[in-house]
Formats: structure tokens, sequence, C-alpha cells
């Protein structure tokens, strides 16, 4: 039971490549079946690493790249297929470019850093998969009157996140840079 959670986000990471092909294969109902199927999974794994102290460093790693595979393809998809405004997907995509540059200069730097989730991160994803669902739902059911009015307002909520949420982690990990001992001791041999 203690490897349930990496379980789940392991299956979470196999139900990208059915997403994707259902997706390109124009079955919007599969595809927004499969995609529940994973969204659900990603609170899943994590409230039971949590609850029963089932963490491990496996799962710290597997976790994160499952969600930001499931959210990337997808949007890259829907944005192939001309659903998702592309602005949003290369934002989307740059942020998460910045946050694994700033990994890797804070680690050249001062070592590899304590790598915590910040809560607008889960916002921001929670967001992202919301909006993904919505896509998928508006792709199924056409003949809703709101459904072109909330979709523009969703993708607003997606753009002024997803900048936050960088902003947050560059301001984070710019503090910690400064404040962290291993940094200044490197500064100063190298001085």
């Amino acid at each position: 039971m203690r490897h349930l959670p990496n379980t789940i986000s392991v299956i979470r990471l196999l139900l990208v490549v059915p997403i994707a092909m259902s997706l390109l294969e124009g079955n919007y109902l599969q595809s927004l079946s499969l995609f529940l199927i994973a969204s659900v999974s990603d609170g899943m794994d994590g409230y039971l690493a949590r609850r029963f102290g089932w963490v491990s460093a496996f799962g710290k790693i597997i976790d994160p790249l499952a969600d930001k595979l499931l959210l990337l393809v997808t949007t890259i998809v829907l944005a192939i297929l001309g659903h998702f405004p592309v602005m949003v997907l290369l934002l989307m995509i740059g942020k998460d470019l910045t946050i694994v540059g700033g990994v890797l200069v804070y680690t050249m730097m001062a070592g590899f850093p304590e790598i915590r989730p910040l809560f607008i991160g889960k916002i921001t994803t929670a967001l992202q998969l919301l909006l993904l669902g919505y896509i998928l739902i508006t792709l199924i059911v056409t003949n809703m009157p709101f459904l072109p009015t909330v979709t523009p307002i969703l993708i607003w909520l997606i753009v002024v996140v997803t900048l936050l949420d960088g902003c947050a982690y560059i301001w984070v990990w710019t503090n910690e840079l400064a404040s962290d001992s291993r940094w200044h001791q490197t500064a100063a041999v190298d001085v």
C-alpha cells in the first residue's frame, strides 16, 4: 500500500499518450474521460501520500512530472487543433522553463535546493486542469449559450495566476539564494 501514491502518479503519466491520441483522433468524449481520471488522480496521490506518510523521493519527482506532462501535452495538442490560444501555451511553457532554469542556476550557485511547491503553484495547476477540462467539455457540448463567454474568463484567469506563480517562485528562490550560507561561502571563494 505504501507505493499506491507512486502507482497512481505513474498511471497518470501513462494516460498522457492516450489522451493526446484520442484528441488527435477527434474522440473528445474519450479524451475528457481519460483527462478527468488523470485530474482526479492528481489530488488523490498527494492526499494518500500525506495522509498515510507514504511520501517518497520517487514520488516527489514522478508526481510533478506527471502533472506537467499531462498539462503541457494536453495543452499543446489542443493548441495544435486550434482549441487553445498559442500565446497562453507559450506563457505556460515559459513559466515552467523559468522555474527549471531557476533550479539549475540555484544548483550551480549553492547546491540543489529544497523544492517545495508553493500554494500559488497548486492553485495554478488546479485552474489549468479546470480550464483544459472545460475546453474538452465545450468540444463535446456545443449548444450551450454561456460556453463562449466563460472560456475567455478562464483563459485570462490562467494568464494572471501563471504570471503570479512564476513571479512567486522567482521571488522565493532569489530570497533563499540571497540568504543561503552555501552561496555566500561559494561567492567568497570565487572572489
